[in-house]
């Protein structure tokens, strides 16, 4: 229904904060009307209420000249004005201003900000506001979009000739201008819209995606805006309202995403979306709600997006001289054409092979081919309206997809065009559910259908000439590996079963089967692809939550995995799906913990899964690589050795044999110097260790030691990857620690491990409490439902107990009042932080020094439950 807003009638005697009531009132009013109303008659109205005020303001100010003009630029101008939108203003004069003008227009401005307005201004002589035009593409930009509001009349006008002419900016200058700030644009936002936590106006499909194609447009053919490309023949009508329709849904979005935040904001945070998404009448179940609105969004930035790049495209055809084309035939059907592939007849798609078949050129004719034109994929886009999943259903379409699978370049621009132009969703039913599925956490930072399109482009990266060193071993195993394509294929399947409910690892693992078999691949490679999609975990978890060190981890690993061949297809998996998952998620000490993974189960498969070496082996190494290290003296000797029999052998198994060397002496010397027994040994020097610096900690052992520990860590931002415990028998601890400071990277400033150990000492030493860090924005929008799980464990003292809940600053505290409740020693602990979640895995003996009982895994999983969630 039309909007009929009763606009407030403004007296001349009003105060500021009469003004800014009435402000309020509207304000309030419009909101009420939001769910029945146009969100462009929203927005318009309030455009118009605001032009009323700033009139009625200018009209009681006196002016000695009759030269100077309010007016409306930026989204103001264009009147789509959201709550906490700035007001920007243009004020234009002829000549330079009185000093009654220059005092009045003050007063004019401070009673805007007295109103507590978002103001953005400028005032400018006409002639400065050519040169600035001239001089700044974003300014010239804003003022295309002017609208006169009161005062002199003229400006306006003049302004925008000017601007429509080629005097200031030419056309083809400002298409080029605009067309690079998008390219910039796109590529901060690493060319998607699709994480999970959008920007509505910068990322590729927002806002600025259409005002951009309006800006252009209102430059080079001077019309008002998108609905007179349809005239010019560069919308159909169908197409207009779709960008329509998607532009409405994306404002709406953004009027309660204005609601919700109570600020100008244009990032859909997590912390807003359950309240975004209530407002946009999606109910208020929660996930489900949030998921509902996400999907309709994120269809709607793809849309637009794609029919931007149509209309670039035909802009720049239109604006930019055109040289010869160069065209590269390929066959009766496709040309490549200035770079871009081309259908050379209109009725090429009624054989749907010709879809498959182009993607397919694609990827042979890569170093030709940067996009496709917009004809073709206008084309593509009527065809694709009438595909619901029936490619598969042709035999040549199912060969033409493998075969882009196994070309190595098949991963590269031709896999991209296909995810963005939905042609993956028009193939795979399996992918159709996935588009826009939204991932709970935040160790996920895509939709599940970006994610995977991520993960196939990170294997691809394995094959090019410049590989991070830190990926190397997985490039040159799968630049070794037979069938590729099994990998790839795993890698599409493996998360295209979440959100069906059950275990998305299984659940995939059998569609993944079912696609092998149907496209005609051998069974060998169908019984690999679905291993690698039920296991595609496997690799990560044992990594970050075992440890690794262990011959009884290593084995039990190396039997689920059970061939060299399956190992190499899960490494390269692995790697690439981290990288995929989360772009800060990767670093130096996760590869370096897979690539001992790796290196341990290979050896132990190609020696016989029985003829992994034995703890005790193990240690004796370290020992003796240890003193070669040090090359004591025969004094020396004694005092390392007698030191050696206190420690337990987890201190030698864990550690590599410099750091064994580095504590001893560590230790020896500081007991040496006769410090009291309250004098703790602390170790943090500028070494570091498969990308970690090492914390360590020799002193006297005590009730809540690694808590205080951990705790204080944590408030200077440093992250645990790692953490080992072992007691001496003489009463005292050693703690081993694989931090990183706050930046991701090891602590290579003096000052910052000064720092660090000075925090350290207060709290063991001086008995001071840690003090307690801030939580996390994110924290408070994720339920804190911990999961408990036993693992079990070869060794006859310990228990292994795995605890994953949301990271919290009371978390460990928490986890260590249920450890202290039961009187448990804690052996060991391998911490590990996800997005959100605390994944840790602790190695545990009861106060007899054996594993805890059922009797007492079920009162610990009692006590963890009521000690996480009490906070709740």
């Amino acid at each position: 229904m039309s909007l009929q807003p009763a606009y407030p009638i403004l007296q001349p005697e009003m105060s500021i904060v009469d003004l800014k009531q009435s402000i309020t009132e509207f304000d309030t009013w419009l909101e009420q009307q939001i769910n029945s109303c146009s969100i462009a008659e929203i927005l318009q109205h309030r455009a118009q209420f605001f032009d009323i005020l700033l009139n009625h303001l200018w009209q009681a100010t006196p002016f000695e000249t009759s030269t100077i003009s309010l007016n409306a630029v930026g989204g103001y101008g264009r009147k789509t004005l959201h709550p906490f939108s700035d007001i920007d203003i243009c004020i234009i004069h002829d000549s330079d201003l009185s000093t009654h003008d220059a005092n009045s227009l003050s007063h004019f401005l401070t009673q805007l900000w007295d109103l507590g307005l978002d103001l953005g201004h400028a005032v400018r002589r006409l002639d400065d506001t050519f040169k600035a035009c001239a001089e700044d593409v974003t300014i010239a930009t804003t003022l295309l979009e002017i609208r006169h509001i009161c005062g002199h009349e003229n400006h306006q006008h003049q302004v925008l000739s000017k601007l429509y002419g080629e005097t200031i900016w030419s056309s083809e200058a400002f298409f080029d201008a605009k067309y690079d700030e998008q390219k910039v644009r796109h590529n901060k936002a690493q060319g998607t819209a699709f994480n999970i936590e959008p920007n509505l106006k910068n990322s590729p499909g927002g806002m600025r995606d259409i005002q951009t194609i309006t800006w252009i447009a209102r430059k080079h053919f001077s019309i008002d805006g998108l609905k007179d490309l349809r005239r010019l023949k560069f919308l159909t009508d169908d197409e207009y309202a779709e960008f329509m329709e998607c532009q409405n849904f994306i404002w709406r979005v953004r009027f309660a995403l204005h609601q919700a935040s109570n600020r100008s904001e244009n990032r859909l945070l997590l912390q807003h979306q359950a309240e975004v998404a209530r407002l946009q009448g999606f109910g208020d179940s929660g996930n489900i709600a949030i998921e509902k609105m996400m999907r309709q969004l994120f269809r709607a930035m793809k849309r637009i997006r794609e029919l931007n790049l149509m209309l670039m495209a035909y802009f720049e055809r239109e604006i930019v001289p055109q040289k010869t084309p160069v065209i590269i035939e390929i066959n009766e059907n496709f040309q490549i054409y200035n770079g871009q592939i081309h259908a050379q007849n209109q009725d090429v798609f009624i054989d749907r092979t010709q879809i498959m078949s182009m993607f397919t050129f694609i990827a042979i004719y890569h170093e030709q081919v940067t996009g496709i034109t917009p004809e073709t994929l206008r084309l593509l886009r009527q065809v694709r309206r009438r595909l619901m999943g029936d490619l598969q259903d042709y035999q040549v379409c199912r060969e033409l997809f493998v075969s882009l699978f196994k070309h190595p370049h098949g991963m590269g621009l031709a896999i991209t065009l296909m995810h963005q132009h939905g042609i993956l969703a028009s193939y795979l039913p399996q992918w159709r559910e996935v588009v826009g599925q939204m991932q709970f956490d935040l160790f996920h930072a895509y939709t599940v259908d970006e994610h995977t399109h991520k993960l196939l482009k990170k294997i691809y990266g394995l094959t090019q000439d410049e590989v991070p060193a830190d990926q190397k071993l997985a490039a040159d195993i799968f630049e070794r590996f037979q069938a590729k394509e099994s990998i790839l294929f795993a890698a599409l399947f493996h998360d295209l079963a979440k959100g069906r409910g059950g275990d998305h690892s299984e659940l995939g693992a059998v569609d993944a089967k079912l696609f092998a078999k149907f496209h005609g691949l051998k069974t060998s490679q169908q019984q690999l692809i679905s291993w690698l999609v039920e296991q595609h975990l496997l690799m990560s978890i044992t990594s970050q939550r075992m440890d690794i060190h262990d011959p009884e981890v290593v084995k039990t690993f190396a039997k689920s995995v059970g061939s060299i061949t399956k190992l190499d297809a899960l490494y390269c998996l692995t790697v690439a799906d981290i990288q995929a998952t989360n772009d800060d998620l990767w670093n130096d000490w996760k590869a370096s913990l897979l690539t001992d993974l790796y290196f341990a189960t290979r050896k132990a498969l190609r020696n016989g899964l029985e003829n992994v070496l034995q703890l005790r082996t193990l240690v004796r190494e370290h020992k003796q690589d240890a003193l070669g290290i040090i090359s004591p003296s025969e004094a020396q000797l004694t005092e390392i050795n007698a030191l050696w029999k206190r420690l337990p052998l987890s201190f030698f198994s864990n550690a590599i044999p410099s750091e064994i060397a580095k504590y001893s002496l560590g230790i020896l010397s500081h007991e040496q110097e006769n410090h009291p027994d309250d004098h703790s040994l602390i170790i943090l020097d500028d070494s570091s260790v498969k990308g970690c610096s090492d914390v360590f900690v020799y002193t006297k052992d005590r009730p809540g030691l690694f808590i205080s520990l951990f705790n204080t860590l944590s408030t200077l931002k440093i992250s645990v990857n790692q953490a080992q415990i072992s007691k001496t028998k003489d009463g005292y601890v050693v703690e081993a620690f694989k931090v990183l400071d706050f930046d991701g990277k090891p602590i290579f400033s003096a000052q910052r491990r000064k720092q660090v150990i000075k925090k350290l000492r207060q709290v063991l030493d001086d008995n001071m409490s840690p003090p307690k860090s801030r939580p996390s924005r994110h924290t408070k929008n994720f339920d804190n439902k911990p999961t408990i799980e036993f693992i079990h464990s070869k060794k006859a003292d310990r228990t292994l107990v795995h605890v994953l809940a949301l990271e919290t600053h009371e978390f460990m505290g928490q986890i260590a009042s249920a450890f202290r409740a039961l009187d448990l020693n804690i052996h060991s602990a391998a911490i590990s932080t996800v997005g959100e979640r605390a994944d840790n895995v602790f190695a545990l003996s009861n106060q007899h020094g054996a594993q805890l009982t059922e009797l007492e895994q079920a009162e610990l999983q009692e006590k963890l439950v009521k000690s996480i969630t009490s906070t709740l």
